[in-house]
């Protein structure tokens, strides 16, 4: 039994459900607050200095912190998180959703420990989650724009090339971003996409295998061949072919007969 369903098993009562609707809720609070100026937004934001000076609530915090942008791709960007986070707790269960969201987070405080004077955002919970959703679902039909039908596996896999692009090009914190966003995701399907690959490594080389053979074979020509019709045991596998003396192959008809004796 795995490490992870081990800790399913001791951890069950104390799973938490509707966490992300929880967070959503929280999020859409600070945004509204936000927008009444009732609320200082830099107030929540994970940076490890302050932190270490005491503001201890931005451990939690940062994770209710909502996006930056119009209302109206905030409430898309909220309501997504919210679809994405139901369907996950549906398909995994209630502490398999907590284990990779609180693995996440703690990934993300490491990161931020790692470069005290930095801002930490909580993209673990969106970008991390989308990509859990996109790997167990991947043929799931988005419609951009309410018109355009798009695969959310490739949605997913401009995602992993946009991160990847970052991790090649961007700064130290960029990078440290992007793998506490990533990986949880990578923690909890590491071995199963290997396993996926290795798998797939033996379909195609079957594959390859069988392509080979029967170029082989076809190479080869049939294995009988009459000398007066060209009937083949390929084109007739139920025909039954012989062979004279001299080591010459005919078809049933055109066997030569032996001629009777004295």
């Amino acid at each position: 039994m795995s490490l992870l369903n081990q800790l399913e098993r001791r951890l069950q009562p104390l799973a938490f459900p509707h966490v992300l609707l929880a967070i959503v809720a929280g999020q859409t609070f600070f945004y509204i607050a936000a927008m009444l100026e009732a609320v200082n937004l830099d107030r929540l934001v994970l940076v490890w200095g302050l932190v270490a000076q005491g503001e201890w609530w931005r451990l939690a915090s940062f994770a209710l912190m909502p996006p930056a942008s119009h209302w109206a791709l905030v409430a898309f960007a909220l309501y997504m998180v919210y679809f994405l986070g139901d369907t996950l707790e549906k398909e995994w269960g209630t502490l398999r959703l907590n284990l990779f969201l609180l693995t996440g987070w703690a990934l993300t405080v490491g990161a931020s420990w790692i470069a005290p004077d930095a801002v930490m955002g909580n993209g673990f919970i969106g970008g991390s989650v989308f990509l859990a959703f996109a790997y167990l679902n991947p043929n799931f039909t988005f419609y951009v724009f309410f018109i355009l039908p798009v695969r959310v596996k490739w949605l997913a896999l401009i995602t992993w090339i946009f991160y990847g692009f970052t991790l090649v090009q961007g700064g130290a914190v960029d990078r440290l971003a992007v793998l506490a966003s990533t990986g949880n995701f990578l923690i909890f399907f590491g071995a199963r996409i290997v396993s996926d690959l290795r798998s797939g490594k033996r379909h195609m080389d079957g594959q390859r295998r069988r392509v080979i053979e029967r170029r082989e074979a076809e190479a080869a020509g049939p294995r009988h061949r009459c000398v007066t019709c060209a009937k083949n045991s390929d084109t007739h596998p139920d025909e039954d072919f012989r062979y004279t003396a001299d080591d010459r192959c005919f078809c049933s008809e055109h066997l030569p007969r032996r001629a009777p004796g004295p």
